[in-house]
């Protein structure tokens, strides 16, 4: 697998994780598929500018669970390129389209990896850098 479909692959499986808590269409057992992927120090800058530590990363995902009918809420990943790469990390940067029944909205996100046997897919995600899309293409 090149190394640019071993990122995407992480990332559509996180966001698809998303899509499907966010329907409440997994078990909330499943939190640790998440909790596995972050990274211990993980931090996240929203695409208003705040930022967010690990734990209240997943504080407001655990508590954000079954907030959407199935189907109201999907996310689109697209354009996944790796922009640097170490022996043990990458810098990796995508645009998200999140489309809810109200808005659709775009962000580009830029993650740093590191490679972890221990975390899905192998990545975990150390960091997490979202910037607003003007005008998401749909």
């Amino acid at each position: 697998m090149s190394d640019r479909s071993r990122y995407a692959a992480e990332i559509e499986s996180l966001h698809e994780f998303f899509v499907e808590w966010y329907a409440g269409q997994r078990p909330k057992t499943d939190a640790g598929r998440l909790e596995e992927a972050l990274a211990p120090g993980f931090e996240m800058v929203t695409p208003d500018g705040d930022r967010l530590a690990r734990e209240a990363v997943l504080e407001g995902i655990r508590e954000d669970y079954g907030r959407d009918e199935p189907g109201a809420f999907d996310i689109d990943i697209r354009n996944v390129e790796v922009v640097a790469r170490t022996e043990s990390h990458a810098t990796v940067r995508y645009e998200e389209c999140q489309e809810t029944t109200d808005e659709t909205t775009g962000r580009v996100s830029t993650v740093l990896f590191r490679d972890d046997t221990d975390a899905p897919g192998e990545l975990a995600w150390v960091d997490l850098h979202e910037t607003w899309l003007e005008s998401p293409e749909t």
